[in-house]
Parts: structure tokens; sequence; C-alpha cells
């Protein structure tokens, strides 16, 4: 009851510090000042960094809803009674941990592996309570099999495949992955390991919610490499009381207006939420802000979606989608891609807007990159209609599987990121606040992205994944 009356007048708040559409230019055009107001609330201390799954990251979702509603955009989210829609999705997580540490154990099972941090293995996500299969060592490139407990040793010369096969894992038929340690990721064990020892199972998402997957030391990769395939594994522990959460996404979309192009579909999309606030974070301020992860995205889609809904509808429907939880496991995104509003034979593409707010000095100041540009034709295609977007200078961050925008690659759609991060150091610190955004760059972005986007919208054009380059495939 207090987080609702809170969230009311906070929604309150904002509507009055918020542009309204008759301030707007006649020409539709993104002027600094609009972008400012968005993200001056979007990314204030009072908004406590948005943690995935509280009351903040509905909040958030609340504010982009009652903006789509001035602007006029329909709502497309939760059905409230038969036929009306809210503009928020809700969407519930129930998560369980173990009472004492979990173990693994094969053969006869008296050799026996504690599932501990900063030892022999530690859990990222358990997918269910017990679980127990035959050992399967997946070569590089090969697929874990159904009922299988998977072990993949990591090859240092295939970062991008081991990071497409890692994002397949949570799709996985296994019973469990294990994936042995790289450098990187025992070094950011201290941050991850506490936080998801448990298993996680999403209300209205049947794909990604049983797999168990679980790092393991490269010596204990190494003694379970020496075990016959087919051995035994048991994995399991005492578990704690669920605990039920829930995160949102707020979705609106313009219906096309093209009797045969109006059922195809384009989505326009960020996450809208953060980290929140971290105790231990050195120094006096604690709240992680998310000015340019991922205020600036959600700015960017909402300035889209008004000039958009101010001037004729267009062909095509346009979706935009402000997920919920990316940073605690894509499940907003991962939600809405298996439980589509619509056929996905009408899903044509999907653009994700994520940390815009400052130029990248790896490519020329104006430009913008857009993540697996050599995947598909998409990118080409609305860089011949005017986008600044490039090639991402950084693979080696394997960005593309980064955002949410890989749930629906997975799928076979076209999807990809429009991103400036220039790898700053801000990324996930409290220092990533509104006084770092380079106000007049976020602009110019914007701005660059609307003739294009509209183009898409109003285009025949479907694009395609190059061969070999389809996620899903």
């Amino acid at each position: 009851m207090f987080i609702r009356r809170s969230l009311g007048i906070f929604v309150l708040l904002a509507l009055f510090a918020a542009p309204f559409t008759n301030a707007q230019k006649a020409d539709g055009a993104i002027n600094e000042r609009d972008v400012r107001a968005h993200m001056e609330f979007l990314a204030s201390d009072a908004m406590k960094g948005r943690a995935s799954g509280s009351g903040f990251e509905l909040l958030a979702g609340e504010y982009l809803a009652s903006m789509m509603r001035q602007f006029g955009i329909e709502p497309a989210g939760d059905e409230i009674s038969p036929g009306k829609r809210s503009y928020i999705q809700t969407i519930e997580i129930t998560r369980q941990g173990f009472a004492s540490p979990p173990a693994l154990s094969y053969g006869s099972g008296t050799n026996a592996v504690t599932l501990t941090h900063g030892k022999e293995i530690v859990v990222f996500r358990m997918g269910s309570q017990a679980t127990k299969g035959g050992l399967q060592k997946v070569a590089a490139g090969g697929s874990p099999e159904a009922g299988k407990i998977s072990l993949i040793r990591y090859d240092q010369s295939d970062q991008e495949g081991f990071a497409r096969r890692f994002g397949a894992l949570f799709d996985s038929p296994a019973a469990a992955v294990l994936i042995e340690e790289t450098p990187q990721i025992r070094a950011g064990w201290d941050r991850s390991a506490q936080r998801r020892i448990s298993f996680t199972t999403v209300k209205g998402l049947t794909r990604g919610t049983q797999t168990s997957v679980i790092f393991v030391s490269s010596a204990a990769a190494e003694a379970l490499s020496k075990l016959e395939e087919g051995t035994e594994i048991s994995i399991g522990g005492e578990l704690s009381e669920p605990e039920v959460t829930r995160t949102w996404n707020s979705v609106g979309k313009i219906e096309g207006s093209d009797p045969a192009l109006g059922k195809e579909v384009i989505l326009l999309s960020a996450h809208m939420d953060h980290i929140g606030e971290r105790p231990n974070a050195p120094g006096e301020d604690k709240i992680l802000n998310g000015a340019d992860d991922d205020a600036s995205g959600c700015t960017a889609v909402i300035e889209l979606a008004r000039v958009l809904a101010k001037g004729e509808k267009p062909k095509r429907t346009v979706y935009f989608a402000f997920f919920g939880s990316e940073e605690a496991g894509g499940f907003g995104s991962r939600y809405f891609g298996a439980n589509l509003p619509f056929p996905k034979e009408n899903f044509v593409a999907n653009l994700q807007f994520e940390m815009i707010g400052r130029p990248d000095p790896a490519v020329a100041a104006d430009e913008l990159w857009l993540t697996g540009y050599d995947r598909s034709n998409l990118g080409a295609e609305l860089a011949k209609r005017g986008a600044k977007i490039v090639n991402d200078p950084h693979p080696q961050q394997n960005f593309f599987q980064r955002s949410d925008n890989y749930n629906l690659a997975r799928q076979g759609i076209v999807a990809h990121t429009v991103s400036s991060y220039g790898l700053h150091t801000d990324y996930h610190q409290p220092s990533d606040e509104v006084g770092t955004i380079d106000f007049a760059h976020m602009t110019r972005s914007i701005n660059s992205m609307v003739s294009p986007v509209t183009w898409l919208l109003n285009s025949d054009f479907r694009p395609t994944w190059y061969e070999g380059k389809d996620p899903s495939q």
C-alpha cells in the first residue's frame, strides 16, 4: 500500500516535470530540452538506481507509460478487463536458493565436491533443486544434449563462439551445464556468485528456466574431463523457502495504417532497470543512477515514440517496449519474446537502444554503432537512408550477445542494439550520472535515427540474416 501511494506521487511529479506535446517543435524534431527532462527524472537520485524488480523499476515503467498515453500511443501490456489493456506488463519470478551449500557427486557417490564460492566450483544459476544426468563432454561448437550433465571446456581461440553458446545455454535441454572458468569469470565471482546460488522460474516463460548453469574451476573441469562419458553426475542440496518477486515491462504500440503492411511489426526497445544501490561502494555515493545505462536508451525510444505518434500513422505497426530486469538476466525481454502479442511471422525487426549518452572515441564524433552489424543487412539499409551507424568497433566485448536484442535474435528475429558506448569507466558505477551525459551528442544521435526508422516503418523491406550469422541456427 505504501509503495503504491508513493509511486502515484512520483508519477504525478514526473508528469509535471515532463515536456508537454503542445510545447514540442512543430516539425517534430527532438530537442535537447526534452532529452534532458527525461534523463533528469529517470537517472535522478530519487529513482535510487531503478534496481531490477524494485518499485523504482516499476516507477520508471509508469513514467514511460504516462508519456506514451500523453502522446496518444495505444497500451499493449496486460489485459486488465475484456478489451482493455494497461501499458504495464507484470512478470512473476520465483527464486529459490539453498539452505546449505549444494554439492556435486559422481560415480559411486563417494566423490563429492561442495559447490562453494572461490574453491572448486561456483553456481551461476541452478535450474532445479536436484539434478542428475550422464556426463557429456561438449567439444567446441557442440551442443548440450537433453538430460545430460554437459561439460564445456573454454576455448580461448573461440571467444565469439563461446559467448554465442553461453547465451544459448539457458534454453538448452541439458539437465545442467558445467562451464570451465575463465580469468574474467573468476574475477567477477566476488560480485556475482553469492547472489546467484539459486534457481529461477518465470511464470509464462517455459523456455530457459530449468537448465542449471554452473562455472567450475579449471582444476575441477580437468578432473571431470577424465571421467568416462556417461558417468552419472548428481547435483543438489537442501532448499530454502521460495521468494516470489516481480519485474515489469512498459509496452505501447501504434497500429499500422496499411491493410497489408499493417500486420508487420517493428519493435523499438530499451531496458529501464539498472543496478540500484551498492552499500559497499567506495565513497559517499551508493546509488548507481544508470544515466547512460540505460536511461539514455529509454529516452531515445520515448522521444522516437513521440515523433512517430505526432505524424501520420506509419504503414507498419510499431511497438515500443521498455524492458525490466535486463541487468538481472534479461527477464523482461525473454518474457516478451516468449509471449509475443502478435504472430511471430509478423515480427520484422527489433532495434534496441543502449548507452547512447556519450560519443565513442573509436568512431567518428557523430556516429553510432550497431551490434552485429555484419550479421544482417538491416544496418547497411538503415545507413543508406541516413542512419549514422557503423559496425561495432569493440567486437571482443561481444556486445551483440549482451543486450535484450539477443533474446529475440536467438529466436531468429533480426534484432540489433544501437549504441555509442566507448568503454568508459563509469559503467556500472555510482558515477554514471546525468552530469556525465553529452546532451548535444545524445540529441543529435536520436534525431539521426528518426528518418531511417520512419523509412523502415513505411517500407516493405524485410531484413534477413547473412548466411551462417543467424543466432538461432
